[in-house]
């Protein structure tokens, strides 16, 4: 399992959300009209918990890339979110830090469904060969 690149991803993924739980003080976005403190902690504890349960299900590749689908869907809501709020307001030095967190951990979902592609493309062809 650790021996795979697609689990240091996944693990980067955790460690860059529950980061950005602890450093980044909860801020009031005003374009929408949401319990802001509440949202942010639903959404830090989706992005570990859905990268955590990927990084769990390393023998089920194909359960892996649907987690991380949806995982990457949930991210570019945030990002969309984020940048409707940025669109809003003038604080936009305030707001880059949190635009940069989503944007990070799309790219390395993208890294690991490429790499367990990768690994499930290795598979089929060697269940080929025998």
């Amino acid at each position: 399992m650790i021996q795979r690149i697609q689990t240091i991803y996944l693990l980067m993924i955790s460690i860059v959300a529950i980061f950005g739980f602890f450093l980044f003080t909860p801020k009031e976005f005003i374009g929408f009209g949401l319990l802001t403190p509440v949202v942010l902690k639903i959404y830090f504890v989706l992005t570990v918990g859905l990268s955590t349960l990927a990084l769990i299900l390393f023998k089920r590749r194909k359960t892996q890339l649907s987690l991380n689908r949806l995982h990457y869907f949930f991210q570019i809501l945030a990002v969309i979110g984020l940048i409707y709020e940025i669109y809003n307001t003038n604080d936009l030095e305030a707001l880059l830090p949190w635009l940069a967190k989503p944007i990070l951990i799309l790219i390395f979902l993208l890294l690991s469904s490429n790499a367990i592609k990768k690994d499930e493309d290795l598979i089929r062809s060697i269940d080929r060969l025998r």
